[in-house]
């Protein structure tokens, strides 16, 4: 797998010949997706997002200031305690959001699987000390835009479930209700972004 970032494109190779491609949407200019060479491992399906700490200070503390409480469960927000695998889900209306939004409270902020999670129905993991992926996302207008420079980094799919149809030799299977559903590759697959 090849992603141009400066072209917005994605190409899949095999035996040294693109066998298909797809239009990528690619981090913005003030924070761009690296490049880097790496293996995909596995896919997860139905994933949460976990929304960097500097988006929850600058976009989401905002959004909770103004609409109140009704924007975390509209879009389907949760606040947990910490960063483990054992945190739990924190009540919004203890939160301070005043301090949250002027970056003196740091908050752990997940969004549920779903239609409308920013990850869309999937993410192609390739462990990474960036956090960068490949994943899907409900917000394909963006992928129509000629400079597609609209990401925290990671790099967005105009269509993952054919890209991973493409990795495992078949479409995976998107169970609803059921996060976080891991699948490994039988064997990983290069990427250089």
């Amino acid at each position: 797998v090849l992603v141009n970032a400066a072209a917005g494109k994605l190409m899949t190779y095999e035996n040294g010949r693109v066998v298909d491609s797809m239009r990528v949407v690619v981090g913005r200019t003030t924070d761009p997706t690296p490049m880097m060479a790496a293996l995909i491992r596995f896919a997860m399906v139905n994933p949460y997002w976990n929304v960097p700490t500097d988006l929850v200070t600058s976009r989401i503390a905002p959004n909770v200031l103004k609409d109140g409480q009704s924007y975390l469960a509209t879009k389907r927000y949760e606040i947990l305690s910490d960063w483990s695998p054992a945190a739990t889900p924190l009540d919004p209306t203890q939160i301070d959001w005043k301090a949250v939004a002027a970056g003196k409270r740091v908050l752990r902020v997940r969004q549920l699987p779903g239609p409308e999670n920013a990850m869309g129905r999937m993410k192609l993991m390739f462990p990474n000390k960036m956090g960068v992926y490949l994943h899907d996302t409900p917000d394909k207008k963006l992928l129509k835009e000629t400079a597609r420079l609209f990401s925290a980094g990671c790099v967005r799919l105009e269509d993952a479930p054919r890209l991973a149809k493409w990795l495992f030799g078949k479409p995976l299977v998107i169970r609803t209700g059921e996060p976080e559903h891991r699948v490994d590759l039988p064997q990983p697959v290069p990427v250089y972004i």
